[in-house]
């Protein structure tokens, strides 16, 4: 009878325990010392160092929001590059802790893949980057023409259905990843390239600054929405990356900026209060620093400042802040209070 018991809680253990493992919290973060975040760096777009050797872009600003959170500490963060078709390995594997950038998203990808999005950093546009054409203002002068993607990809798919609702008739030359369809492009082996906007920009920005050989061209093909991915096993990540990009929006909602701060003392409203880590007791049951959000948006700003910083106006990309604005002011982006 003892035997079977033991036999029983043997078993029971061996069947709970690789879920109970799966959730490895910020086990690997911490053993590393630094946040690895995922992203695209052929573009020098989503994030690059400049001439000092600063990170700079929309990844790493998000990045090291993400640091200054768990370590207090906004310079512990790696870069790394990491294509589509291996953002799930990498994640899985635990060679990153979560993944942003160019990266697509469809219901496939949600069944079968080990990324799980926990939070929409921005909005971006799918268009397409068109090698310049004398007279021509639209697509409809590409007519016929070869366009360079990435093989079954959700770009591939949004281009096709276009194609064939305007009868565009384009052909497709297929490859295995963003960087071999660019390098295509830049081989003039093909007339158009999908992307997102982002994207789409920083080849320009790298590859023609100095002319005027390619073009984006005015269509927007579909909207497409911009997460943060962690592995879907491990809820911790997920659930503190989610209150983190949360945060960063509730305090543009509350009108707490970098220019006043310093003046949200003595506050009453929990919500901020727990934001601020005035009470710093929520942030402590995330396993975070209480002061992190006060020190990001005292260097980065809130989510509207981080957002003209590094895509919007004061940007190189300038992209219009449109569906990226609050609710409040037309837009899409929601925060949740912090209670």
């Amino acid at each position: 009878m003892k035997l079977n018991a033991l036999l029983f809680a043997f078993l029971t253990f061996l069947t709970l325990a690789p879920a109970h493992a799966a959730d490895d919290g910020f086990r690997h973060v911490l053993a590393n010392g630094k946040v690895r975040c995922g992203t695209d760096l052929t573009s020098k777009t989503y994030a690059y160092k400049d001439e000092d050797g600063f990170w700079r872009g929309i990844d790493a600003a998000w990045c090291k929001v993400f640091a200054e959170a768990i370590f207090g500490n906004p310079d512990l963060i790696e870069m790394v590059q990491v294509e589509n078709k291996d953002v799930s390995k990498a994640l899985k594997l635990n060679q990153i802790d979560f993944m942003f950038g160019n990266t697509q998203f469809t219901a496939n990808m949600e069944i079968s893949s080990q990324a799980s999005p926990f939070a929409l950093l921005y909005y971006d546009r799918l268009m397409l980057l068109a090698k310049a054409k004398d007279g021509a203002t639209s697509m409809e002068a590409y007519k016929g023409s070869t366009v360079c993607t990435v093989s079954n990809s959700e770009d591939y798919q949004h281009i096709l259905d276009f194609s064939n609702r305007y009868k565009l008739n384009f052909k497709y030359l297929k490859f295995d990843t963003n960087e071999r369809a660019k390098t295509a492009f830049l081989l003039d082996r093909c007339q158009l390239l999908p992307g997102n906007e982002v994207y789409l920009k920083g080849i320009i920005k790298n590859n023609y600054a100095k002319d005027a050989k390619a073009e984006i061209l005015p269509e927007v093909i579909a909207i497409k929405p911009v997460y943060a991915y962690a592995n879907r096993d491990n809820n911790t990540l997920k659930i503190n990356g989610k209150w983190i990009v949360n945060a960063l929006i509730l305090a543009e909602d509350e009108n707490i900026s970098s220019s006043n701060i310093d003046i949200f003392i003595g506050l009453k409203d929990n919500s901020t209060r727990n934001l601020l880590g005035a009470d710093e007791t929520l942030w402590k049951k995330f396993g975070l620093k209480p002061d992190w959000v006060k020190k990001v948006i005292s260097s980065q700003g809130n989510y509207g400042e981080m957002f003209e910083k590094n895509l919007g106006n004061a940007s190189p990309l300038n992209l219009p802040r449109d569906k990226n604005n609050l609710i409040k002011n037309g837009g899409l982006i929601k925060s949740q209070s912090f209670l």
